[in-house]
């Protein structure tokens, strides 16, 4: 990708494999969901249709794991909250009606609303929504005038 280093390392057993720039291996092939999660069959798929790019992108590593299954486990609660807001209409899917005649929204939204957060923030984690990909850019090559102390030191030091 432009801007982007592709960093190397030696494993243990000699395998190189790619890095990214905090040097945590950059998977090739998706995992199978943790067992400990205990994804539904929807979020198995989702697990799935969000690693898989992430994948073919060239950007999961083990750490980012945990996301992915966050953001496998938020759009299935954000999809079951919508069928339930549909199903049940505006009053009891989108307003909740009390014995006494108050109204309030209904924990539906409530749930929505908490999920779309929670996918916004993984989504910017991932780099998933045009605006974040757009922030990512080449490093500024700096003041060309700019003399680099790195550079001298090494002069300095090897004559």
């Amino acid at each position: 990708m432009k801007g982007e280093t592709n960093l190397k390392i030696i494993k243990g057993d000699g395998e190189v494999v790619n890095v990214n720039k905090n040097l945590y291996e950059v998977l090739k092939n998706l995992p199978a969901p943790l067992k400990k999660m205990n994804l539904t069959n929807d979020q198995k798929y989702w697990y799935k249709y969000f690693g898989q790019q992430l994948i073919d992108s060239r950007k999961l590593t083990k750490p980012d794991l945990i996301h992915l299954h966050r953001l496998a486990t938020s759009v299935d609660y954000y999809i079951q909250a919508e069928k339930e807001i549909r199903k049940q209409g505006f009053h009891g899917g989108l307003i909740q009606t009390f014995k006494g005649g108050a109204t309030n929204v209904s924990g539906y939204v409530t749930i929505r609303e908490k999920m779309i957060k929670d996918i916004d923030e993984l989504s910017k984690h991932f780099g998933f929504s045009f605006k974040d990909r757009s922030k990512i850019q080449e490093p500024s090559k700096g003041d060309e005038g700019q003399t680099n102390l790195f550079e001298q030191f090494l002069k300095a030091k090897h004559g």
